[in-house]
């Protein structure tokens, strides 16, 4: 994988890399109201980086608040509005545990892996 670049708070650590044509955008720590600024930042960097079509990677998430759930919204329904697909990277525990509570689960593509989500996701050229 190529094309990386990282942000990091004190308590959050977003990286961003390439596989193949698809983004892979993970998030570790806590994702809230404290670091709304920053994922709103390396989500807007990864949509100019990589267009619409990424799988996030949720798995190391500590927190998840609802105004970081809305934020994971908004970029789901961005890269359909684009034209793209996103996926997650989550299972049903912990602080994820909100994206099943929320109903979110029903809606956004979840997958257990990575590689999963890679292989479920459409190619961008299909589109």
């Amino acid at each position: 994988m190529a094309d990386r670049h990282n942000i990091s708070t004190a308590e959050t650590t977003f990286a961003a890399e390439s596989s193949g044509s698809m983004g892979v955008l993970t998030v570790r720590g806590t994702l809230d109201f404290t670091t709304h600024e920053s994922a709103t930042e390396f989500f807007d960097k990864a949509f100019a980086q990589f267009g619409p079509h990424l799988v996030v990677n949720l798995l190391g998430l500590d927190f998840l608040d609802s105004r970081a759930t809305g934020l994971l919204v908004t970029c789901w329904k961005r890269a359909l509005d684009d034209g793209g697909w996103l996926g997650l990277v989550a299972v049903e525990q912990g602080a994820a545990r909100a994206l099943w509570i929320t109903g979110l689960a029903s809606h956004v593509p979840i997958f257990p892996t990575v590689a999963d989500a890679l292989a479920a996701a459409p190619s961008p050229d299909a589109g």
